[in-house]
């Protein structure tokens, strides 16, 4: 390593955050693990949030602004990405803060066992106005082994739950050398999706440690997750994901379990949202063109009911009203199936009905022979004992 650069670059992207930059700057420069850089990349905020940054940079050398002129915060990253020097990348955004031990423990971790990715779990921070604040900490990788460094295939459920691509550093050299960088949608996108799958999918060393850092605020209402403006991002975004992993040839099932998982919640994500119904018809055919891509025997294998129901509901061509007020679009070729399988349906009836027809003649026939009548004539004293 160059002695003259930091051990770690800090990426803080923002945009109108004032209420939070101030705490979340601060949690970056408190941090015990002192040779470090703070990259502030800020996207033209209307408030007061790049006069905050400004008077902390003239308090702490350490600290750079970036000025953006698109509001992406792939854009931003990617900003940050090329003019950090540091030997691992972290991430923090700007309404969150983290622990003072996050990064000394962290880069501990990645000098020990040279990793790519160094990750841990956070805490979920909750601070709603008229309420004490709280935390609880995230535990969807805690079925993850405790071993040393391993891959994806290893311990596939590192890609289970939050991307929380902030909750880690990133080996610098690595991120450059696979060529990792964010996409630059328009606003926050969900693009740290497919920067969490593709670290994952080609990191060599991963470390996870089950102790949380990083402190995520629920509570702010305008963050990406809480304000979801375009019900289509999810989907896109998932796509994205099963790009990367037909990218590295991907048929490990039990990573490819964890990435089908992640498709429904975020069909789920979508379902619970007020006024996605209004957007149906532009979402269906995104969710099927989506749930095409999963090989139908992994669905049927290893996900749960729910999830199946779900498979073969969004792709049926028959139209279904439920609680979820689908409006299924229903092709020409639709329409000339379903015809044909009701005209065959119809020739089944008919050929019945004619059958049924020729034995209600023979039951006619054999009532008026003289052997049913003598028959019956002979058995009647027999009935009447009955």
């Amino acid at each position: 390593m160059d002695n003259d650069k930091p051990f770690i670059s800090v990426l803080i992207p923002s945009l109108n955050s004032q209420d939070y930059i101030k705490q979340c700057v601060e949690s970056v420069i408190d941090q015990t693990l002192e040779d470090i850089e703070i990259l502030c990349i800020d996207a033209g905020s209307d408030d007061k949030t790049l006069e905050i940054l400004n008077q902390l940079a003239v308090e702490d050398s350490r600290i750079s602004i970036f000025n953006s002129d698109k509001r992406s915060y792939g854009y931003q990253m990617n900003i940050g990405l090329d003019n950090s020097s540091g030997e691992y990348i972290a991430i923090v955004e700007s309404d969150d803060f983290i622990e003072k031990n996050m990064l000394a423990d962290l880069y501990d971790l990645a000098r020990q066992y040279d990793a790519d990715i160094v990750k841990s779990t956070f805490y979920h921070f909750y601070d709603a106005p008229g309420s004490e604040k709280s935390k609880e900490i995230n535990e969807s990788k805690k079925g993850l082994k405790n071993i040393d460094a391993f891959t994806l295939l290893e311990q596939p459920l590192i890609i289970n739950g939050h991307p929380s691509i902030w909750a880690g550093i990133y080996k610098n050299s690595f991120l450059k050398e696979n060529n990792i960088r964010f996409i630059e949608e328009k606003g926050a996108g969900w693009v740290d999706n497919p920067f969490f799958y593709e670290t994952a999918f080609s990191a060599k060393r991963i470390i996870y440690r089950h102790v949380p850092y990083y402190n995520y605020r629920e509570t702010n209402l305008n963050s990406s997750s809480n304000a979801l403006n375009d019900f289509t991002i999810p989907i896109r975004r998932m796509m994205d994901n099963m790009d990367i992993v037909e990218k590295y040839g991907c048929k490990d099932e039990f990573v490819l379990k964890q990435v089908y998982l992640r498709a429904f919640a975020y069909i789920y994500n979508i379902l619970r949202r007020d006024g996605h119904e209004e957007h149906m018809s532009e979402l269906r055919p995104l969710i099927q063109e989506m749930l095409l891509r999963l090989d139908e025997n992994i669905v049927l294998k290893y996900l749960r009911r729910k999830h199946i129901d779900n498979y073969y509901k969004f792709l049926s061509p028959i139209p279904i009203i439920d609680d979820d007020k689908f409006e299924v679009v229903i092709t020409h070729k639709d329409l000339e199936l379903i015809k044909k399988e009701n005209e065959y349906l119809y020739s089944q009836i008919k050929k019945y009905k004619k059958k049924n027809r020729s034995l209600k003649k023979e039951n006619k026939l054999i009532k008026n022979s003289n052997a049913y009548k003598l028959a019956s004539t002979f058995s009647k004293p027999f009935r009447k004992l009955k």
